[in-house]
């Protein structure tokens, strides 16, 4: 089935349930979260009983998007009380937090014939990594899950207001750079033309969508450049700020507001000359998160993020490994 055929079915299907619960990925970044924000404005629009979860999102950060405000970090207690669920930008079926669940019903389908479950419709930009959905809209040439939102708009010929407009171009902003991006294709640039056109307010996204300007983040800009490492043979550029760094730099209450500024530094190492691959990587909580990016056709950083678990997309993805990181004569590396 072609692409637009899925987004009419898509609309078939949510504009006919009773409830819908829309879910976007785990620490959910501007693109999953405006993509969950246009959804619920379309069926707060269609009166449609509807909720909405994301695991781990951050307070107070993303509070520019709209119906940021309606998304739960808490588990709905039960899909079954949904007839459609709809997953947004989650790229697989564990970046949902909901994975145990979701693998219920698909069991419960396989094992109970007519068993009355939800109907599970996946709208995704990343590479397909396992088909689960019962609608699948993947398209990994979009910039970002809100493309794929613009087209399904357009395709069933539903109003975008302004607060949809908005998510749109959030969405596109964040997951081109701001478009300086390769993907910055002339489709993204339309797209934001026409939501620029529809009420999108550009001056106050383009400062609330980088946090590069305070003066917390750019002391974390500043200790990531001071730790840069280059190997000149493999043209990896690399940085790390451990737990240490965060507890000389930040305020506990400041950590949160700098989040978006880590994919921001990895991105700007991968522009650096002679550069093939950026790693940056950071200490959470016990945790280690990675965010790799390339402007390189012959790697795939999504490929080399799936060999730690994590995933993205062919230029940009990122990973989380449980343990800390420990500085070597050459580089970093992440002890259990």
């Amino acid at each position: 089935m072609e692409n637009t055929a899925k987004l009419k079915l898509a609309w078939e299907k949510i504009k006919s349930a009773t409830s819908v619960l829309v879910v976007g990925h785990v620490s959910p970044d501007p693109d999953a979260l405006a993509s969950i924000g246009a959804m619920l404005e379309l069926l707060k629009a269609y009166r449609i009983k509807s909720s909405a979860y994301a695991d781990n999102k951050l307070d107070e950060v993303y509070n520019y998007i709209p119906n940021e405000n309606l998304i739960s970090r808490s588990k709905p207690k039960s899909l079954a009380d949904f007839s459609v669920i709809l997953i947004l930008d989650c790229g697989a079926i564990s970046r949902t937090s909901l994975e145990p669940e979701l693998r219920a019903i698909l069991d419960r389908r396989t094992h109970q014939s007519g068993a009355n479950t939800p109907y599970i419709i996946e709208f995704d930009h990343h590479e397909s990594r396992e088909s689960f959905a019962d609608l699948e809209v993947r398209i990994p040439a979009k910039a970002s899950t809100t493309e794929i939102i613009y087209d399904f708009f357009e395709v069933n010929k539903l109003e975008i207001n302004k607060a949809i407009a908005d998510c749109i171009l959030i969405g596109l902003m964040a997951d081109t750079g701001n478009f300086l991006h390769a993907n910055s294709s002339f489709e993204v640039m339309a797209a934001s033309s026409d939501m620029l056109l529809r009420g999108a307010s550009l001056n106050k996204i383009s400062e609330r969508i980088r946090g590069t300007g305070t003066l917390v983040s750019l002391k974390v800009w500043g200790r990531a450049l001071e730790k840069i490492k280059f190997n000149q043979e493999t043209g990896l550029v690399c940085s790390a700020l451990t737990a240490k760094d965060f507890s000389e730099l930040l305020k506990p209450e400041e950590r949160d507001s700098v989040a978006e500024v880590y994919g921001d530094i990895a991105s700007f190492m991968s522009y650096l000359s002679g550069a093939k691959l950026a790693l940056f990587l950071r200490e959470e909580n016990g945790r280690v998160k990675g965010s790799l990016r390339t402007n390189s056709d012959e790697i795939d950083v999504a490929k080399l993020a799936q060999g730690f678990g994590g995933g993205g997309h062919k230029r940009a993805a990122g990973f989380i490994q449980e343990g800390h990181l420990e500085e070597t004569e050459n580089g970093w590396r992440i002890v259990k």
